[in-house]
């Protein structure tokens, strides 16, 4: 009879646990899916690749990075990578079918794969071309939300894109 409460004790706290994960992971995941609507949707224009086009990109970009992620981003040219595609296409960008999968959980910190369709649009918002892209997300929580700290993105199709 003692053991009941025990038992159950052990229950109840590993179910606490679990809830506790699934709603880091489901939030990792909503902060990630709002980051890739927004790096992945570009509407294609002239000055595109100017400077102040790209210093407006970055700070657009910032809000979803880690310090240490938009710095990197930043200076690697990461942010602009869309604008490169759109421009090279002479087409605008928008993501469909945005999937992502818990691949590893750790405190703080959570690592999504994800697949995308990466949809290249017309001036008439008609589909010129739809390229499939997956990659790894890893999210890190500061201090109660989930910023990328890195994107293992699809080198070799994005610099398809852009090679033309």
């Amino acid at each position: 009879m003692r053991k009941s409460p025990l038992i159950l004790s052990m229950i109840l706290l590993s179910l606490a646990l679990i809830m506790g994960c699934s709603s880091e992971v489901d939030d990792a995941t909503k902060a990630a899916e709002k980051y890739k609507n927004v790096e992945y949707t570009v509407k294609a224009s002239e000055d595109l690749m100017s400077d102040e086009s790209i210093l407006a990109r970055n700070e657009e970009m910032k809000p979803y990075f880690t310090e240490y992620f938009s710095e990197k981003a930043i200076a690697n040219r990461i942010t602009t990578i869309p604008f490169k595609i759109a421009d090279t296409q002479k087409l605008s960008l928008k993501p469909e079918n945005l999937k992502f999968n818990l691949s590893e959980q750790k405190k703080d910190i959570v690592e999504l794969k994800y697949t995308v369709d990466l949809v290249l649009l017309d001036k008439d918002d008609k589909e010129s071309k739809r390229v499939p892209l997956e990659g790894i997300l890893t999210l890190f929580d500061v201090d109660g939300k989930w910023l990328v700290q890195g994107d293992r993105f699809d080198t070799v199709a994005l610099m398809n894109l852009i090679d033309g």
